[in-house]
């Protein structure tokens, strides 16, 4: 007879061959090998399966990467254009300003396309590191501006939608009796 405290599974039937020669599950040796054989198999699934799946992660952020660096770019032009500008209206103060942002926002640009994901991890926990309050400071002003674009956005489909219904009959007949 098997003895319960050596089944693999509690919740599965045990089964004795016994004297009489007789089937069924036991915890035989040709059954152990297939049970390793099993789970080696799992082992190699669930590693192809990570592998997979951190291809597509890491496919998917260089995507992102790039549009993010080609965002970057677009900025810095806004910015050059905007330091331009200054020039022309003679406020050199601004002007700088404005150089320097562009000139962030290039390095930004640039950063972005020469890492991976983990240098770019590393590199904002270094300067985290250095520089906590300022880390800090950048984490809320972020926080503060994608909550008013989320809230802008939120407000411009709500007034989009309100257009759209004042502006299309409300179902009732409007020729007169």
């Amino acid at each position: 007879m098997v003895d319960p405290e050596k089944r693999v599974n509690p919740n599965l039937p045990a089964y004795d061959n016994g004297a009489d020669g007789g089937s069924g599950p036991t915890a035989s040796g040709g059954e152990s090998s297939q049970r390793d054989e099993l789970k080696q198999r799992g082992r190699e699934t669930a590693h192809e399966i990570k592998g997979a799946a951190r291809q597509q992660a890491e496919g998917l952020f260089s995507q992102q990467r790039d549009a993010a660096a080609d965002q970057a770019e677009k900025i810095s032009s806004a910015f050059r254009k905007m330091a331009d500008e200054f020039d022309d209206q003679e406020q050199p103060l601004f002007s700088g300003y404005a150089n320097d942002v562009a000139s962030c926002t290039d390095n930004l640009s640039q950063r972005l396309r020469e890492k991976d994901l983990g240098g770019l991890i590393e590199q904002a926990q270094d300067y985290s590191r250095r520089q906590p309050a300022l880390y800090f400071g950048g984490a809320v002003a972020a926080g503060f501006l994608l909550a008013r674009f989320l809230r802008s956005s939120n407000e411009r489909q709500t007034q989009q939608r309100y257009q759209q219904s004042t502006s299309q009959p409300g179902g009732y007949d409007t020729t007169p009796y």
